[in-house]
């Protein structure tokens, strides 16, 4: 019998690894969103101040930097985002021209939840929308890879724009499509070091031509948070995606 050719190996090692993540699925997750509101501290952007509590990830063993984008091919006509982390329990109005409600517009988590909110920010250096464009891209970094990392997507509503961009340094494409309004869609990754991750697509180039499609983000790592080495990082052993029923009702 001829050897297995290198798509087939891979194929039968997708499979092995798809096998191995179904049975880790069962463990209780432990979510990597700080549980305060507050601005998350990235590597390249100081945070606002004022009342804004600066929340550092760096105690949880990853960081967060704010990456650039060009969402039309032309001259940028945003800069870099910030990122947040909002409880919908609550109004907040954190001031440079940032005002998050109670009740969105579009984007509105479940109740009691604490949310990764991007906040996209204009060329000019203005909040856009009032701080209510919920677009951006980000690099997470651990200090130690992880064994199992998942993404939760809330309310994806336009298609083939957030999702995941890459993983441990490397180029991989995982984007999502169009769900339900603030449905949950949800990706796993295994064996993760780094990601790039993708959330929303402003308009007019939107679905949503006036305001775009806002997105925000949830991470977990099952409980206990296993780890391995860098050197075993040189492929990523799964790639899975499953949507869940929305959690509130359209607003």
């Amino acid at each position: 019998m001829h050897k297995l050719s290198t798509l087939a190996k891979t194929l039968v090692a997708f499979t092995v690894g798809l096998g191995v993540a179904s049975a880790m699925s069962s463990a209780h997750a432990v979510s990597l969103v700080p549980q305060q509101e507050g601005e998350v501290g990235l590597t390249n952007i100081t945070c606002l101040g004022g009342s804004v509590t600066c929340l550092d990830t760096t105690s949880m063993d990853y960081t967060v930097t704010s990456l650039a984008y060009d969402f039309d091919g032309l001259n940028p006509q945003y800069g870099l985002s910030r990122l947040f982390v909002d409880n919908r329990n609550t109004a907040n109005d954190w001031g440079f021209g940032i005002k998050f409600k109670t009740l969105d517009a579009g984007t509105n988590p479940p109740l009691n939840e604490y949310w990764l909110r991007p906040v996209a920010y204009l060329a000019d250096g203005t909040p856009a929308e009032g701080g209510q464009l919920e677009v951006g891209k980000f690099l997470f970094q651990f200090k130690q890879a992880v064994s199992e990392v998942t993404l939760d997507f809330l309310d994806v509503e336009d298609a083939n724009f957030s999702g995941i961009l890459a993983v441990n340094g490397n180029p991989f494409t995982q984007l999502l499509p169009a769900g339900s309004n603030n449905g949950i869609q949800s990706l796993t990754l295994n064996n993760v070091s780094s990601f790039v991750v993708q959330l929303g697509k402003p308009g007019p180039n939107s679905k949503f031509k006036k305001t775009g499609d806002g997105v925000n983000l949830q991470v977990s790592v099952p409980e206990p948070a296993s780890t391995l080495g860098l050197g075993a990082l040189a492929v990523v052993g799964m790639f899975g995606l499953r949507q869940r029923k929305k959690s509130v009702p359209a607003a």
